[in-house]
């Protein structure tokens, strides 16, 4: 097999590893898990042996046929009461920095004097002109006196409009519907069109459907909106090589390989793909440099043998 055919049946992994872990994850928890361990504040304001601790936070749609503007925050608290025999457990949200609560609030959940642990909901719309938004637990006496209270850090919402056709594209990417997927990412580019990520995966899901200049174009504009994203740009490197341009793959590639101080594995994967490049373009002594600069950075990498075999085959 050419390297150029083995690389079209192979996948890029810059970010397939880490990907493929958080939609495995995304697939038995809540969609959009955002946990927080560490909450920005907590207060009291009678008693310190009332307190409330925030466990967990995570979003998802209100159900499956929800608009994609509105959003469920999910919240698990650790609670102690001790100044009242009973009190009430609330959330609020907070949008941008206003010290004013939205109207909305969670239904309020009874609580007895000790310990325990709550799950809590409140259901939110996005907006334009919302840049973050702040969760905010209280612990009450009946009927508004606030005994202690626990909030999140700001959770910066630009990036969320498209996620529920993210979700559902890298759903359908993991069951090989590339089409389906491109069309999911398509929606949630029209939904953030200043989202960079998404550009990157459906130039990664175009690359898969032959579309090689749709991706080009893709990777392009994931870095106009991160210019500094390296796996962008050893993605575009790719689709050029692919797209049967490989000059302009070596000049993209090698801006990769120039661009780190101390190598790593997007390092690795552009020496790869340049060596591919070189390989195409008949300059073998780059094209075996450049391999044996791969494996020497990703010594366990699963195609080592094939590699090894293109190398001996370009020494001969």
């Amino acid at each position: 097999m050419s390297p150029l055919l083995f690389a079209r049946s192979s996948m890029l992994v810059v970010r397939s590893s880490l990907v493929a872990m958080l939609v495995v994850a995304s697939l038995v928890a809540p969609v959009w898990a955002q946990q927080t361990q560490a909450p920005q504040t907590t207060g009291a304001s009678d008693s310190q042996t009332d307190r409330v601790d925030l466990i967990a936070l995570s979003t998802r749609q209100p159900a499956p046929d929800s608009p994609p503007e509105q959003l469920r925050f999910d919240v698990t608290v650790k609670y102690q009461l001790e100044s009242n025999d009973s009190g009430i457990m609330l959330l609020f949200v907070f949008e941008n920095s206003s010290e004013n609560s939205t109207q909305q609030s969670s239904s309020g959940i009874p609580i007895s004097r000790g310990t325990g642990k709550l799950q809590l909901a409140i259901d939110y719309t996005l907006h334009p002109g919302l840049r973050s938004l702040t969760i905010v637990a209280g612990m009450f006496q009946k009927p508004q006196k606030l005994l202690a209270w626990v909030s999140t850090n700001p959770i910066d919402m630009a990036p969320w409009p498209g996620r529920v056709a993210f979700e559902k594209a890298m759903t359908a990417r993991l069951q090989g519907d590339f089409a389906a997927a491109e069309q999911q990412l398509s929606q949630a580019i029209t939904d953030a069109p200043d989202t960079g990520n998404y550009y990157y995966w459906r130039g990664d899901t175009r690359v898969r459907l032959s579309e090689y200049d749709g991706a080009v174009a893709d990777f392009s504009k994931s870095l106009e909106l991160a210019p500094n994203d390296r796996a962008s740009r050893v993605a575009r490197g790719v689709a050029w090589l692919w797209s049967g341009d490989p000059q302009d793959a070596v000049t993209d590639l090698s801006t990769v390989i120039a661009s780190n101080g101390v190598p790593d594995g997007v390092t690795a994967w552009a020496y790869r793909a340049r060596g591919l490049a070189y390989a195409n373009l008949g300059q073998s002594e780059a094209a075996v440099a450049d391999y044996q600069q791969y494996l020497a950075l990703a010594p366990s990498a699963n195609d080592r043998d094939q590699v090894a075999a293109w190398i001996t085959q370009l020494s001969s």
